[in-house]
C-alpha cells in the first residue's frame, strides 16, 4: 500500500533510497520494527523515504488495510 501510495511521486533519489531500502536489508522483519519503531533504524537506512514509511505506518487517518492492493496501479498513468 504505501509503494501505491508514494512511488508515482517519488523522486528518481527517494525511488533509488527505496529500492535500496526494500532489497539491501537481508530480513524484511527489519523493515518492519523499524518502520512501527519498535527498534531503530540504521544510520544508512534513516532517510527521507524511511520517515515517510514511518509515517504511512502510523495510519493516522485508520484506513483498514486488510489486504494487499491489487496491481493495476503499477500500469496506471502518474497523478
Amino acid at each position: 500500500l504505501f509503494a501505491k501510495e508514494n512511488l508515482a511521486r517519488m523522486s528518481e533519489e527517494q525511488l533509488n533510497r527505496y529500492d535500496r531500502l526494500i532489497n539491501e536489508p537481508s530480513n524484511d522483519w527489519d523493515i518492519y520494527y523499524w518502520a512501527t519503531e519498535a527498534k531503530p533504524t540504521p544510520a544508512e537506512f534513516d532517510t527521507d523515504v524511511m520517515a515517510m514509511l514511518r509515517e504511512f505506518a502510523k495510519n493516522r487517518n485508520r484506513e483498514q488495510r486488510l489486504r494487499q492492493p491489487d496491481l493495476e496501479y503499477l500500469f496506471e498513468a502518474p497523478r
